[in-house]
């Protein structure tokens, strides 16, 4: 790959800012909306939702390149007023697909980011006038298009005056059919290897199906994305475009939720500014189940420390009250700076400490056991 002059990978990796949103930095920026623009209401909705999310952009189809010439293609000129329109009633920014020359002319003036879809990644006219905009692109990957292919194509855009391109994987086809298509995870890390530039993950079009995006979503985000770009629409039984694929506003909201522990867990930040009075009862009680599978999980790593720690104590030492009052006493401390009862940690410590020496003398006992058999079976076999 020596011709990737521009989108070669470069000392440090480039950053790209819109009107204060920065794309490629620490924090992860949420793209969502509708495939397709229908109407000003369901716009509307959809940037409040987008909004209460956490997301910094709106994204909405003003111009369709769909499959079937019967489908939906699009309102035109009315529906990006309806996603302008709504992008700045929440004070966020937009994003739409062009399809062609007059199409990049007609929004051009009006949107914050344009997008070239899967299916003209390797418009090359398109590529170039795209590059001769003073917009941020985001070049979504070919259908069947290699990293190599994808990668030439941003360079077209680079070679042509713009430096502003984000990269956005969305899946590729394969033989797999359960899937709309299969999302190339492994595309993130080795575009991030070649190139300095910003990668986003569209886990709506890589799926097809609403009930995997949650964990896509986040898988992308571990694997190093910069962004995630969700389709989301106020009522997808009635969208005209994509609406298996697209989330709830309800499900957008509780994702969104979910994903500053992932984000914190590579190092990166996902800030959501959700209204907490607003939420369902639903969303609650799915932010306690995943907060209750986290204690779970630490609860179990606690304990295989556990294990290790019997192995350097001795049987008639394994119980140590000193140790255990000091953490109570530590915890207890610091639940009160957080607000928790201090009851709670004097009820539960205590349990946690008995059932770990009960494991640790069990885990002696059978220690000894096994070192005896291990002295007897020698003089049995003689």
């Amino acid at each position: 790959m020596k011709d990737l002059r521009l989108a070669g990978l470069k000392a440090e990796r480039s950053t790209i800012e819109i009107n204060g949103v920065t794309i490629g930095g620490k924090e992860i920026i949420l793209i969502g909306g509708p495939c397709a623009v229908e109407s000003s209401i369901q716009m509307s909705q959809s940037a409040e939702t987008v909004k209460k999310a956490g997301g910094k952009i709106l994204r909405g189809g003003v111009f369709k390149p769909r499959t079937s010439p019967y489908s939906f293609q699009g309102l035109g000129r009315e529906g990006l007023d309806y996603l302008v329109q709504a992008a700045r009633e929440q004070s966020l920014l937009c994003v739409t697909e062009v399809i062609d020359a007059p199409s990049l002319e007609l929004v051009v003036n009006d949107i914050d980011i344009i997008q070239i879809g899967a299916r003209n990644m390797q418009n090359f006219e398109l590529l170039k006038m795209a590059g001769k905009i003073n917009k941020p692109i985001i070049l979504k990957r070919g259908l069947s298009a290699t990293i190599e292919e994808w990668l030439y194509a941003a360079e077209y855009i680079l070679s042509s005056g713009n430096p502003n391109v984000i990269l956005c994987e969305r899946g590729i086809r394969t033989y797999e059919p359960s899937t709309r298509n299969t999302l190339d995870l492994s595309a993130v890390g080795v575009a991030k290897e070649l190139s300095h530039l910003p990668v986003i993950v569209d886990p709506s079009h890589a799926a097809g199906r609403r009930d995997l995006i949650a964990s896509l979503s986040k898988a992308a985000i571990a694997s190093g994305a910069d962004g995630l770009l969700i389709e989301m629409h106020p009522n997808p039984a009635e969208a005209v475009s994509d609406g298996p694929q697209s989330l709830h506003p309800e499900q957008l909201i509780q994702l969104a939720g979910e994903l500053g522990a992932v984000a914190e867990a590579v190092n990166r930040v996902f800030a959501c500014e959700r209204n907490y009075e607003e939420e369902t009862l639903e969303s609650l009680r799915g932010q306690i189940d995943n907060i209750d599978q986290e204690i779970i999980e630490r609860l179990a790593a606690r304990m295989e420390i556990v294990t290790k720690v019997a192995d350097q104590k001795r049987l008639d030492r394994v119980k140590d009250s000193y140790r255990e009052k000091e953490v109570i006493q530590r915890l207890t401390v610091l639940g009160n700076e957080l607000k928790l009862p201090s009851e709670l940690v004097k009820k539960i410590y205590p349990i946690i400490f008995d059932v770990a020496v009960q494991s640790q003398i069990r885990q002696k006992l059978v220690r000894e056991k096994e070192g005896d058999l291990s002295l007897v079976s020698p003089l049995v076999s003689k």
